[in-house]
């Protein structure tokens, strides 16, 4: 068997060892600093993580009550989902009313907006005074998020669903000055449901200038979706029945329209 030499004996050594022990030479005095760095950042923020933890603890417990809160009235919607609604919603505003200004209550505020509107609509034909409490506090949740939260990036949300309800209660000025917020909204399709809503609303109103603009421009408008075809519709009806609101010389008010329902 042949003599076997170590490494330091070895007359050609492999050029990659090589290589790589030259890089380690000439490189060495910066990784050991790159990794004294390393070591303090990631010890810098272990300890940022500790005091955010400590300092933040009470911003977390509004979340925490309202996880809780869904928590609690899921388990018992199987036995009565109405009732339960209806304890829910008010819990809702409850926790709104408390946390006034902090973020969980904005996400409440527009849940609670939502629901009480979908309420209002399930009860409008079997219970309309029922739905109307809903749709008036569909809208003051709305109207309440956009006066605590002016510059929220859902704030345009919140306009088209304070403009819905408004709608539900036939108070069409009210409704006009919350689409045409809405339609400012940086998310698109809430910027078209938007201009529909201001469209429908300025044509009940008896207003079938602004009503034709703002149709003609979701007419034309690629991203509209649905809407386009929901436009070009009540362009071709536009003026061929008598709006719901009462006209600004006449002060009666007219019959109901035929045109297609509001998008929901």
């Amino acid at each position: 068997m042949g003599k076997h030499h170590k490494y330091s004996e070895v007359k050609h050594p492999d050029p990659f060892v090589a290589g790589l022990a030259e890089f380690w030479r000439k490189g060495e005095p910066y990784i050991i600093r790159a990794g004294i760095v390393s070591a303090i950042v990631v010890v810098g923020i272990a300890v940022w993580f500790g005091v955010s933890e400590f300092f933040t603890g009470r911003g977390d417990r509004p979340w925490e009550e309202r996880f809780k809160l869904a928590e609690e009235f899921a388990t018992k919607a199987q036995s009565d989902p109405e009732a339960v609604g209806d304890k829910l919603l008010e819990k809702m505003g409850e926790f709104t009313r408390e946390h006034q200004g902090q973020p969980a209550a904005a996400v409440t505020l527009l849940e609670l907006a939502q629901w009480q509107l979908r309420t209002g609509v399930s009860r409008r034909d079997e219970k309309p005074k029922e739905a109307r409490a809903h749709f008036e506090k569909a809208a003051a949740a709305a109207e309440q998020f956009v006066a605590d939260f002016p510059r929220h990036r859902h704030v345009g949300l919140a306009y088209y669903e304070a403009g819905k309800a408004r709608m539900e209660l036939e108070e069409w000025e009210r409704a006009v000055q919350h689409f045409e917020k809405a339609t400012e909204s940086p998310v698109h399709i809430v910027a078209a449901l938007a201009r529909w809503g201001a469209a429908y609303s300025y044509e009940q109103l008896g207003r079938l200038d602004q009503a034709r603009d703002r149709y003609e421009a979701l007419r034309v408008d690629p991203l509209a979706g649905w809407c386009t075809e929901q436009a070009e519709f009540a362009l071709a009806q536009l003026g061929r029945t008598p709006p719901k609101a009462p006209q600004r010389d006449s002060g009666t008010p007219a019959p109901s329209p035929v045109s297609p329902a509001p998008p929901k």
